[in-house]
């Protein structure tokens, strides 16, 4: 997933050709000699990005849903790729790393009921009312007349002071969570991450914390603008068949029996019933001090899942290093998509072009920009994850299976969706002031006379939404930058017009295509920039650092034995 900002231009005329010099021009960044910078081959271009969509994206490839026969088609094209440019295999003279999962199939039996002394029944639909699942290896999960708890935001952060399940005992019981984190909620710099989404407002998370508080149920809330994106994305992520990295318990122990969401007028007409203000409570719980809620509410609701094992795979190439081969500079894009789904406008194949065929393509690219010429200091290793949209559960493999321990891994770049909307006078930096890689996205910026922006969403935590953060959160400094918003043809209110229609009517949806019409300029600039900004690290011998107070530098300093 990815963002853009909003920023007025400052390349106008002349300097727009000069921002199109970029993409056949490395920048000579200290470490890396003068040399090496000149003896490049030509950069990645827009037309061999977009076959590699073409390809991937297409009907034949059926979605990229992992443990489809569109797995075993887009794995094929992702090995054949890197062994024409001459990557090695990277696992044991393979390219394919096995990724265990468990495929669950579950809807709900029938609607959700809501019973209380207060008010009549309520029976929220599934899929227009509500979306819930079991992620546990059951033959049946069945909520009858469950005890409800309000929990706020569902939050145990001991170092920010906050525990929304202090003095509240949810075990056996339904919770109801608000998305995103109270420092969103009031804009409160104090809290949390102020508008900026941490970890902790993040659905993953709240469905985690529930489990480990013992509830038999968590329902999040949904709200469109805190969570970031419609209902339709919820519903259509939550209905499709889900993949997860199976505990050895089956999940009965670890993970609540029932996950899911509610819409927000539901949410309303639930606490109505309850006799309480929904608009009240939420308030309330954006506030230190705030205490769950037991609601006097039951809550029934049946799923009857079926399973399946699946041996799903990430995709890895390497150029092993001349100098320093233990040492590992590495850069990933998840292949994977939502296979076969829900019709919409007549298709049930949910291409995923720009998601994340695109950052395949660039990955391939990127990786063929190197092996054309010399051969670098250090390993770099090339990753198509899979399972990405299941809830980033390749690259969490991988961090727990890693090919290089996380000491020896120098740095780590992601590519999610790069841009179709052509050349951008800005660049866009996801979860900012974390590490020194982004004095470096500086420099280059800088260089190419472009604005270097911090995301203009960061209440939608994208930086905890794609694969970097499970590299991030074993200590690896990782950077997820992209185009922004200000194109150099149309303007920024046109760029700005253009991602907020891909998002509204194509994001997670079967209408994200490829079409010959699209710009991929922008999308080449950003390989390239990934190219220029990895190349000092291969080449040379610095080791980037997390900024002191990224939530992240604890796990690298231990790992360093520091």
């Amino acid at each position: 997933m990815r963002t853009h900002n909003k920023r007025a231009g400052l390349l106008k005329g002349t300097a727009a050709l000069a921002l199109m010099g970029v993409l056949a021009a490395a920048v000579a960044l200290p470490a890396l000699a003068a040399d090496k910078v000149t003896k490049d081959v030509a950069p990645v271009t827009a037309q061999a990005l977009s076959e590699h969509i073409r390809i991937l994206a297409s009907d034949e490839f059926q979605g990229r849903k992992p443990g489809t026969a569109g797995e075993d088609k887009a794995i094929a094209y992702i090995q054949d790729q890197f062994k024409k440019i001459g990557l090695k295999p990277a696992v044991d003279g393979s390219y394919l790393q096995n990724v265990p999962l468990t495929e669950i199939v579950s809807k709900a039996d029938g609607p959700m009921v809501i019973t209380g002394p207060k008010a009549a029944p309520l029976s929220l639909e599934y899929f227009s009312d509500m979306i819930v699942w079991t992620r546990q290896r059951t033959p049946h999960v069945q909520v009858k007349d469950n005890d409800m708890v309000f929990v706020g935001y569902g939050i145990t952060a001991p170092e920010f002071g906050w525990d929304d399940y202090a003095g509240v005992d949810v075990r056996g019981k339904t919770v109801v969570i608000l998305v995103n984190d109270p420092g969103y909620a009031t804009g409160d710099p104090a809290l949390f991450g102020g508008g900026a989404m941490t970890w902790y407002g993040r659905w993953v998370y709240k469905f985690e914390e529930a489990a480990r508080h013992g509830a038999t149920a968590a329902i999040i809330v949904h709200e469109t603008r805190a969570a970031g994106y419609p209902w339709g994305v919820v519903a259509n992520g939550g209905s499709i068949p889900k993949l997860s990295l199976m505990p050895a318990d089956g999940g009965l122990k670890t993970r609540s029996a029932v996950e899911g969401w509610m819409q927000l007028d539901q949410a309303k007409a639930v606490f109505q019933a309850a006799g309480l203000d929904f608009n009240t409570l939420k308030d309330s719980a954006a506030r230190r001090g705030f205490k769950a809620v037991p609601l006097p509410l039951k809550m029934s609701v049946g799923i009857t899942p079926t399973e399946r094992d699946v041996i799903s795979h990430n995709v890895i190439g390497t150029i092993p290093g001349a100098k320093h081969p233990d040492e590992m500079v590495l850069v990933g894009a998840h292949w994977d998509h939502l296979g076969i789904g829900p019709a919409i406008n007549g298709d049930t194949i949910y291409h995923g072009a720009m998601d994340n065929a695109s950052g395949v393509a660039g990955l391939i690219e990127l990786a063929k920009r190197y092996t054309k010429g010399p051969k670098p200091d250090r390993t770099l290793l090339f990753i198509a994850y899979t399972a990405e949209e299941q809830g980033l559960l390749g690259s969490e493999y991988y961090a727990q299976h890693p090919l290089f321990a996380p000491n020896k891994t120098v740095a780590g770049f992601n590519m999610d969706m790069l841009s179709s909307v052509g050349l951008t006078r800005d660049i866009v930096l996801v979860g900012g002031r974390k590490s020194d890689l982004e004095d470096r996205l500086k420099a280059w910026t800088d260089a190419h006379m472009m604005a270097l922006n911090q995301e203009p969403f960061p209440e939608r935590g994208y930086y905890y939404r794609s694969d970097h953060f499970n590299l991030a959160k074993i200590g690896i400094p990782v950077i997820y930058a992209h185009s922004g918003i200000d194109s150099v043809a149309n303007g920024a209110e046109w760029g700005k017009t253009k991602e907020d229609e891909f998002t509204r009517l194509h994001y997670h949806q079967p209408s994200d295509k490829w079409s010959p019409d699209l710009d991929l300029s922008g999308g080449a600039m950003e390989v390239n920039m990934i190219y220029d900004l990895s190349r000092p690290l291969a080449f040379g011998t610095d080791w980037p650092k997390w900024y002191d107070k990224a939530e992240f530098k604890a796990a690298r300093d231990k790992s360093m034995g520091k």
